[in-house]
């Protein structure tokens, strides 16, 4: 192979080198998630501790950061299923060093890099090491709020409507609120924190308001929280393939962007008809006066025609 013209480059050395620290430390198995999440803490190691830059891919995403395996320059891993849960787990594939192409800095300081990633995070489960890219690394605070949303939904009981405490900082209990009280909080924090005049966001405004007001609908006829969390799901879907992974991401190439265009569009359209759908049910079942009625036909007719004017730019 010292012969011949390197295989991989230095984002694959990376990646590599990752996967048999991780193995090193434990035989656990490596799933794709905690793979690539990785990958991305390793590389912010690298550009903020030493400025080097190995031109790793990597975007935001409703999972928090994600490195785009497409973008490898090839397999240097297995990926065989896993035992116990449905995916992948990721193995190194036995290569020599000159299977790669990296300079000599490179050798050093990714080597650093990867063993400090491993040594802080190798025993971290997905979950832990993605609260740690939100905490961290969210590129605005809207995105740690809906992160915050998300997280409550999940911990509450979806099946029931009922109150939670709320503790100050040194533990003593402050008050107690309901859920729903809670949950329209965190709708107006989101609403105050959305990203004006920044990149796409400005592109889903109109359908994030939608989607906002269609939220408090469902709060106002106690809809189970366990659709409201669904329903909050797939704005994240929408947001993240519509604006995030465009707006916050590294060496994606460009035929890559092409790809992900066109499928914004399709999303952005079926979350759309979710939206509307979801409103349209919910209107049908509220028992309302003639003067609401009104008003939220005229706010439906505003916001559409937001979003009409949005799609002819």
């Amino acid at each position: 192979m010292s012969e011949e013209e390197p295989e991989f480059g230095e984002p694959e050395f990376l990646g590599w080198h990752l996967l048999r620290e991780l193995k090193d430390q434990s035989d656990d198995q490596i799933s794709r998630s905690k793979f690539l999440k990785l990958c991305c803490v390793a590389d912010r190691n690298l550009l903020e501790t030493h400025e080097y830059d190995v031109g790793l891919a990597r975007y935001w995403y409703m999972y928090g950061e994600l490195t785009n395996e497409h973008e490898f320059s090839g397999r240097f891993y297995n990926a065989p299923q896993a035992m116990g849960w449905d995916g992948q787990q990721y193995i190194p594939k036995s290569l020599d060093i000159e299977a790669f192409g990296v300079s000599k800095e490179g050798l050093e300081l990714i080597t650093d890099s990867v063993e400090w990633t491993v040594r802080e995070f190798g025993r971290e489960n997905v979950e832990a090491i993605k609260q740690h890219q939100y905490e961290e690394h969210a590129e605005n605070s809207f995105i740690q709020e809906y992160s915050e949303l998300r997280w409550l939904l999940s911990t509450i009981d979806l099946g029931s409507q009922q109150r939670l405490e709320n503790f100050t900082e040194g533990g003593t209990e402050e008050t107690v609120e309901s859920n729903e009280e809670y949950l329209r909080q965190k709708l107006d924090t989101m609403v105050e924190a959305y990203p004006e005049d920044e990149g796409r966001h400005e592109e889903m405004k109109a359908l994030y308001l939608r989607w906002d007001d269609t939220v408090r609908l469902m709060l106002d006829q106690s809809v189970q929280y366990s659709r409201i969390a669904e329903f909050l799901d797939d704005f994240i879907f929408a947001l993240s393939r519509v604006v995030l992974r465009f707006d916050y991401n590294q060496h994606i190439s460009d035929s890559r962007l092409a790809d992900w265009e066109e499928d914004a569009a399709d999303v952005k359209s079926d979350f759309t008809n979710n939206v509307r759908e979801t409103r349209r049910e919910l209107l049908g079942n509220r028992s309302r006066s003639t003067e609401l009625d009104g008003v939220s036909r005229a706010y439906s007719r505003t916001i559409e025609e937001q979003i009409e004017r949005l799609r002819s730019y």
